[in-house]
C-alpha cells in the first residue's frame, strides 16, 4: 500500500506509462494474429486474471477478510472498466481513432468536478487551469496526425466514445472508493474477474476472431494482459488510496502521449514537431493541475 503521496506519484506516472501499450499491443495482436477488438478486450482481462489471483494467494494476510458486502461492492469497477473497454473499442468502427481518445479523455473533467463535489476534494483556479490546458494538448496531439474520410455513422461512434468517459469516470472514482476497503491487490483481481466475465458474452457476439491464429497472436495477448493491465492498472489503483482521483485522472493523460512515443519507436510512426509541442502541452497541464489539486 503506498504510504503517502510522495511514493503514490511515481507509481501513478508508471500506471499511465504501462497502460500506454494497450494499444499498440492490442494493434500488434490484431495484426499478426487476426484478433477482433472485442476478443482483445476480453482476453487483457482473462489472461489477467489467473496470475493476479496468485498474487492474492501468495499475499494474502493473517487478517480477517473483508466483509461479504465488500467483495460486492468490488465488482462494480470490474464492471465499469469492462464496459470502458467494450464502449471505446466498438467506436473505432464508426469514428477516428483520434476522435474516440480524445472524447474518451473527457471523463477527466467529470472526475475532477465529481471528485470536488462528493468526495470533497479540494481544487483550484489552477486545476482547472491546468486540466483544460492538458485536454487542449491531447486535442493537439490527436488531430495534428492526418485522418482518414469521415464514416457516413460517425455520430454514432463518437457517442460511443462520449460513454467510453462517463465509464472512465466512473471506474476511476470506484477505484478511488474501493481502495478504502480492501488491498489493491484484491480490487485488481475481482475487477478483473468481473470485467472477464462481462466481456466474455461480448466477445462471442462481435464481429472477428475470438482467438489468436499464431504463437505471436498469443504472445501480443500476453503482453497486453501483463503490461497495460497487471502492472500498469496495477499500479495506478495502488495510488489511488494516497491520491485524489481528480489529480489522477489528469495524470492518466499521459497515456496518449506515451502511445504516440511507443508508436514512434516501435511502430515506425514518426513523431512531427507539433506532436512534441503537444505532448509538452500536455505535461505542463498536468503539473499545473498537480499543484491545484488536493493533497
Amino acid at each position: 500500500m503506498v504510504k503517502s503521496a510522495r511514493w503514490a506519484v511515481p507509481a501513478l506516472v508508471l500506471g499511465a506509462i504501462g497502460i500506454s501499450f494497450a494499444a499498440p499491443l492490442a494493434k500488434l495482436a490484431s495484426v499478426e494474429g487476426d484478433v477482433g477488438w472485442v476478443a482483445s478486450a476480453f482476453w487483457r482481462t482473462a489472461l489477467s486474471t489467473p496470475l493476479l489471483w496468485c498474487l492474492v494467494a501468495i499475499t494474502r494476510s493473517k487478517r480477517p477478510p473483508a466483509r461479504q458486502w465488500h467483495a460486492a461492492w468490488l465488482l462494480i469497477p470490474g464492471v465499469l472498466f469492462a464496459f470502458d473497454l467494450l464502449t471505446w473499442h466498438l467506436s473505432f468502427a464508426w469514428t477516428t481513432a483520434a476522435s474516440a481518445t480524445l472524447l474518451a479523455n473527457l471523463g477527466v473533467i467529470l472526475v475532477g468536478l465529481i471528485g470536488w463535489r462528493f468526495l470533497r476534494e479540494h481544487l483550484d483556479a489552477r486545476y482547472a487551469a491546468g486540466a483544460l490546458l492538458a485536454l487542449g494538448g491531447v486535442a493537439w496531439l490527436l488531430t495534428s496526425e492526418p485522418t482518414e474520410g469521415e464514416h457516413p455513422l460517425r455520430l454514432r461512434g463518437d457517442l460511443l466514445a462520449m460513454a467510453t468517459a462517463v465509464f472512465y469516470a466512473s471506474y476511476i472514482l470506484s477505484i478511488k472508493a474501493a481502495r478504502s476497503r480492501a488491498r489493491a491487490i484484491d480490487v485488481m483481481a475481482i475487477a478483473t474477474t468481473a470485467a472477464a466475465i462481462v466481456l466474455l458474452p461480448a466477445m462471442l457476439l462481435a464481429d472477428g476472431q475470438w482467438a489468436p491464429g499464431s504463437p505471436r497472436g498469443w504472445l501480443w495477448l500476453g503482453l497486453l494482459a501483463l503490461i497495460p493491465h497487471c502492472i500498469g492498472q496495477g499500479l495506478i489503483v495502488l495510488s489511488l488510496s494516497a491520491l485524489p482521483a481528480s489529480f489522477a485522472a489528469v495524470t492518466l493523460l499521459l497515456q496518449p502521449v506515451a502511445t504516440a512515443m511507443w508508436g514512434w519507436l516501435f511502430l515506425g510512426e514518426r513523431l512531427t514537431v507539433s506532436q512534441i509541442i503537444a505532448g509538452s502541452v500536455v505535461l505542463i497541464g498536468i503539473v499545473l493541475a498537480r499543484l491545484g489539486s488536493g493533497r
